[in-house]
């Protein structure tokens, strides 16, 4: 089952989903023997762990929480269902925080606070009264940004340290959101929109330079869309109508915005800053972009015709690596190697067959990486995961 429709019908069902008795099970949930080496790759993924993690040699793994169960015992704090996006942030002491959204109707925002011994040391709420958060954004101030996947959905700023409350950003537009990238130079954000065939690829030009929390929501700024011209030159469309006032979410249907010329991308997903430029996915056409932001040009680094067929969340490793969670039966996180381009599994969740890979996110020293399985091997339940391992090493 492709990812749009798999996604879409367990949506239809219900947030918590469902197991179809009798259905046909994809080839990787029967064949969990080792997997060989891929195309440009020379690793190889092992049989399932304790875990059921197919690793690299030499990465090891542990669930760090569970939907429903608390992550920490001296907390009241239960993990949200449906995980999805995710960001780490560094503490004071040498630990950090591992926040995830939760794509469950209610939504909401979760996190977990590791001390520098990698030990859960608390685990709390950092965002409620929001629906269906899928992906998101860190900020170059240490705040997330979380988005919600709905209709005329909004983008709130969240203090992931749990000491103030999350505000509603205006300024980002209200429309079907994804995720959100961040350039620490100029403190612009680019936005991605989660529908099909006419999503836009977005951005927030501030009128100043954002350092603290709060600052986003009274800064005057411009709100734009990414047209590609010749070739692949970018030029940035003002949109007159970020808020959907006097009409729809979707640009093609905003009668204020009708003459405006913009890309419309299949699904725009996960979206990651680094290095000068913006990576982003967009799954119903199986392909990873990369915007240049110093040369005003979008191409495509990857196009899924190899082992990674429907990249979703994406995340950069700190030496660079783009890698991206599959919206897809296989069930992997794969990098994109900086030699061929070409794509090679990092993990593979073995026997999540009603579920997808979310929240990639590497702790401050790139040595362990947290995503989730958003609904489990039982089709509802989440299972959040830290694999720990010499990640600088994949090229």
């Amino acid at each position: 089952m492709k990812n749009k429709s798999k996604r879409e019908f367990l949506k239809s069902i219900g947030s918590a989903g469902v197991f179809l008795a009798g259905a046909n099970l994809p080839v990787w949930a029967i064949n969990t023997s080792a997997s060989a080496a891929t195309s440009g790759s020379s690793y190889e993924l092992l049989k399932p762990d304790q875990n059921g993690l197919m690793l690299i040699k030499g990465f090891t793994s542990r669930i760090v929480a569970t939907t429903d169960k608390k992550p920490f015992s001296g907390s009241s704090y239960k993990w949200h269902k449906n995980p999805d996006g995710g960001a780490t942030f560094p503490t004071e002491d040498g630990g950090w925080i591992y926040v995830s959204n939760s794509e469950a109707d209610k939504g909401g925002v979760g996190a977990i606070r590791f001390d520098s011994k990698a030990e859960i040391v608390k685990a709390y709420s950092i965002c409620s009264g929001t629906s269906t958060n899928c992906a998101g954004g860190l900020t170059p101030w240490n705040t997330w940004l979380t988005c919600e996947e709905i209709k005329k959905g909004s983008t709130w700023e969240c203090d992931p340290y749990g000491e103030k409350k999350p505000i509603k950003l205006p300024s980002l537009g209200m429309f079907c959101h994804e995720a959100a990238a961040v350039d620490p130079k100029t403190s612009i954000i680019y936005l991605t929109e989660d529908t099909e065939k006419k999503s836009g690829f977005y951005r927030f030009v501030p009128e100043k330079k954002i350092n603290a929390m709060g600052e986003l929501l009274d800064v005057k700024g411009k709100f734009q869309v990414m047209e590609i011209e010749s070739g692949d030159n970018v030029k940035w469309n003002d949109v007159n109508d970020p808020l959907a006032a006097k009409g729809s979410w979707n640009l093609m249907k905003r009668k204020p915005n009708k003459k405006i010329k913009y890309k419309g991308f299949d699904r725009g997903e996960g979206a990651w800053y680094y290095d000068g430029k913006v990576h982003f996915a967009t799954t119903a056409t199986h392909e990873i972009w990369t915007y240049d932001i110093a040369n005003e040009t979008c191409k495509v680094l990857y196009k899924g015709e190899g082992q990674l067929k429907d990249p979703d969340n994406v995340v950069v490793s700190n030496t660079g690596l783009v890698m991206a969670a599959e919206d897809n039966d296989n069930m992997e996180i794969c990098g994109i190697s900086n030699r061929t381009n070409e794509a090679f599994p990092i993990v593979r969740i073995a026997g999540h067959e009603d579920s997808e890979v979310t929240g990639p996110a590497f702790d401050p020293s790139g040595t362990r990486l947290y995503f989730s399985s958003q609904r489990g091997k039982n089709g509802f339940t989440g299972i959040t995961y830290e694999v720990t391992g010499p990640f600088d090493t994949l090229t």
